[in-house]
């Protein structure tokens, strides 16, 4: 009873996960019947040590476990073996990313975009999976607030513009429309209590108003996760990713996979956020492209700073969750190098892994990274959740 009401009692008070320290042979019913009052996710840790018999009460825990199909991690190690203590903190964080999940309240602002299936997922299985609540939008509620923005607020914020970012080139016209939808998304998060979103924009909303990529860039560049195209999974794994670094997720298209040299360049169509450059003033705002949609507007056109990379992005395989992984290295291309594809945002990732099963397992036009190294805290969230990841 005491391990059941201290279980409890560390829940109620917001832990993210509880792990059991095995010192000893002990009765197994005091960690099984705790565990089970419980819904953290949790681990057994066991002690090589011969004279406490440690080992030999995590075995019996952690059989107990697998018998009753209680989902648990196992930790085997000493209390100063940094290579234990480094796994129970990264299934830790994992755990944290995965309690926010389990509370979070995700908008989706229109639908499908451009027949990109792999961008639709299923409401009810999100629920089920992830505990997140998606909440579906209008694309007209988005464009009659973007409409409403006072003038005087649209000029502040055409100001920011330019004060934020190292060069704005795009017309004047295409700034504003563009500021003007980055404060009805603002809106439209805190009406909806929303944690991150995604928004449709390609086809209706960029022909009939403007488009939404620098809106969502400077969002991202204020720590609010969004994205495009309605790519539900992707900004799943955004919204998790956004809870393991410092800087803001990338989204966006794996443009090419150079065979040869193992390298992923990495192109999105005009919102990928100041933040992922080197500096703020290497960030240009430019026109986007008259083929996008009659509406246009601006976007953001830099190379993605050096560092390294995690990929980890959500897809399903006939239904079932998946989650493909990989680290490399970001590296700087010169301007001109990008813009003889796009006068768009670019990166360049040397993978640490073999290049066609990279590319095998993108499932999608979409795919989430991240700056830092975070594929152990990727793993655990996905034996928290209980889907599978593939480790590239």
């Amino acid at each position: 009873q005491e391990a059941i009401a201290q279980c409890r009692e560390a829940e109620d008070a917001g832990a993210d996960a509880i792990v059991f320290l095995i010192g000893t042979w002990i009765l197994c019913d005091h960690v099984i019947d705790a565990a089970r009052s419980i819904s953290l996710p949790m681990g057994v840790w066991g002690i090589p040590e011969p004279i406490s018999f440690s080992s030999v009460g995590a075995n019996a825990v952690h059989g107990t476990m697998e018998e009753l199909g209680i989902r648990h991690r196992l930790f085997y190690g000493e209390a100063d073996d940094s290579e234990v203590t480094g796994e129970i903190a990264a299934f830790t964080r994992a755990a944290s990313a995965y309690r926010q999940c389990r509370s979070a309240r995700f908008g989706l602002i229109g639908g499908r975009a451009i027949s990109a299936y792999t961008t639709a997922a299923d409401p009810n299985q999100i629920k089920e999976v992830f505990g997140t609540e998606v909440e579906h939008i209008d694309q007209l509620i988005l464009l009659e607030k973007a409409r409403g923005i006072r003038e005087e607020q649209v000029d502040e914020l055409v100001a920011l513009v330019k004060g934020r970012y190292g060069a704005v080139e795009a017309d004047e016209e295409y700034v504003k429309k563009s500021v003007s939808l980055y404060a009805a998304l603002k809106e439209i998060k805190e009406e909806y209590e929303l944690d991150f979103f995604s928004v449709k924009c390609l086809g209706e909303l960029m022909d009939t108003y403007t488009s939404c990529c620098l809106a969502l860039a400077m969002l991202n560049d204020e720590g609010i996760v969004a994205n495009c195209q309605c790519s539900v999974n992707a900004a799943l794994s955004m919204y998790i990713m956004s809870k393991l670094t410092d800087d803001p997720p990338y989204f966006g298209d794996v443009n090419t996979v150079i065979k040869k040299e193992g390298v992923a360049r990495l192109i999105n169509c005009g919102s990928i956020p100041g933040r992922l450059a080197q500096s703020m003033e290497d960030v240009k705002i430019v026109n986007q492209y008259e083929y996008m949609g009659k509406g246009r507007g601006a976007c953001t056109f830099f190379c993605c700073k050096e560092g390294d990379v995690t990929f980890g992005t959500l897809g399903r395989i006939h239904g079932r969750y998946v989650m493909s992984i990989a680290e490399g290295q970001a590296f700087q291309e010169p301007m001109e190098k990008l813009a003889e594809v796009r006068t768009w945002a670019q990166g360049f990732v040397r993978l640490n892994c073999d290049p066609m099963k990279f590319y095998e397992n993108l499932r999608s036009n979409h795919c989430a990274a991240c700056y830092g190294k975070c594929m152990p805290e990727l793993i655990e969230f996905c034996r928290i959740a209980g889907i599978e990841y593939i480790e590239n």
